[in-house]
């Protein structure tokens, strides 16, 4: 019954997809007008000079670009351009850069200087931390960082040291709330982008700011960016309230997401009572946020299934059979979601796990509906089924 109340839910899903936890957008016009973009907001172009026929090119667009956690970090910090190497869009990109392996990945300037490469298909990880290594080469932080403690307050110097400072992931409140607790006028353009761009914490004096001013950031650099502000600070405060385990934290993150869309607000809270449950010692208490979170936040998202699914097998409930079965449910509708893209390889997985948790009936099952997943072509996945069939069949 779960299982096909979660199978219903994913297709719902697919119907309406939350702006929250969205993949990298790309700007679709002209490379001179990337350019133009990249001088007014200050931010690199991440340019991913790719081919149709390149197949590590088609695996980073299918399954890394739409990660939400590089979505994350490249809808901050970049604009984000796709040029195909050999048609007529990337000519006046191909007049100044040389490309001869694909994909390469760049990172350039308003000035069309190219700041940072990398050469080659990458995972999410990968991906993060060679753009991280782009925009440490972005400022000259030192130099900034001087001309603030000589004293220079100029706007435009703060907000390029503090944007600085956060790209970077170091501490930068302190530089904030010292420049905005001496302006008279919060609402001018200069002061309304430092606090958007300081406002990194939902538990923080600068996101109310940041709400206080809502309708004037959105005018003046639109939904799609306070959208992301909000959900950078609301995921900051719940990975703290995670790591201390405090539910106070998890609440303010909640309440604070839930005053710009509460129904992501209520996921929000129902997902991390689940997972501060998971780093608990109480098994009733763990069962019940779990049962609530599938029952009322997941909404059949199969990347939340998995992730659900995921978190019991490795928590220190696994043992118990509730657990296990709700694990199994959900890993099994996360696996169902995804049957045309990459199904028989989370049936697969199930299975193993299956088979070291002593279920070896349900583990044949899942490994015959891995089997009959297998795309054509793919010998290797299928001698792999064959042989965890063998594996559970001997054991049986």
């Amino acid at each position: 019954m779960l299982l096909r109340k979660l199978l219903f839910l994913t297709f719902l899903f697919s119907l309406s997809l939350s702006s929250f936890g969205q993949g990298i957008e790309f700007f679709h016009g002209t490379w001179e007008e990337a350019l133009v973009k990249s001088e007014t907001e200050g931010k690199l172009i991440f340019v991913d000079a790719y081919t149709t026929w390149c197949g590590p090119c088609k695996k980073m667009s299918a399954n890394v670009f739409p990660a939400a956690e590089v979505g994350e970090v490249f809808n901050a910090n970049f604009i984000n351009v796709k040029l195909d190497m050999e048609k007529a869009e990337s000519v006046s990109f191909r007049r100044v850069h040389s490309v001869r392996a694909y994909p390469t990945l760049f990172w350039i300037n308003g000035k069309d200087e190219v700041v940072h490469t990398s050469v080659g298909g990458k995972q999410v990880a990968s991906l993060i931390t060679v753009a991280n290594a782009a925009i440490a080469k972005q400022d000259d932080i030192e130099t900034l960082a001087a001309e603030w403690e000589a004293g220079d307050r100029d706007p435009k110097l703060a907000f390029t040291y503090i944007r600085a400072l956060v790209r970077r992931e170091e501490p930068h409140l302190k530089v904030a709330n010292d420049y905005l607790r001496d302006q008279k006028d919060l609402t001018t353009t200069d002061n309304l982008n430092i606090i958007q761009v300081s406002a990194t914490n939902a538990d923080s004096r600068i996101f109310d700011l940041l709400m206080k001013n809502k309708a004037a950031l959105i005018a003046l650099n639109g939904q799609d960016e306070f959208d992301v502000s909000v959900k950078r600070a609301v995921n900051a405060t719940k990975a703290r309230a995670l790591e201390f385990k405090d539910p106070s934290l998890l609440e303010i993150a909640a309440k604070k997401l839930s005053a710009v869309d509460p129904t992501a607000g209520k996921r929000l809270k129902l997902e991390g009572e689940f997972e501060l449950a998971a780093k608990g010692t109480d098994e009733r208490t763990f069962v019940k946020a779990m049962k609530k979170y599938l029952k009322k936040g997941v909404n059949g998202d199969a990347d939340r299934l998995q992730d659900v699914y995921q978190t019991a097998a490795i928590s220190k409930f696994i043992t118990s059979d509730k657990v296990l079965d709700m694990a199994i449910e959900a890993a099994a509708a996360a696996a169902a979601s995804a049957a045309a893209d990459g199904g028989f390889e989370k049936y697969y997985r199930l299975a193993n796990f299956l088979l070291e948790q002593d279920r070896a009936e349900q583990a044949l099952t899942y490994a015959k509906m891995a089997k009959e997943l297998i795309p054509k072509g793919k010998a290797n996945y299928a001698r792999a089924v064959d042989g965890l069939i063998k594996k559970i069949e001997d054991k049986s």
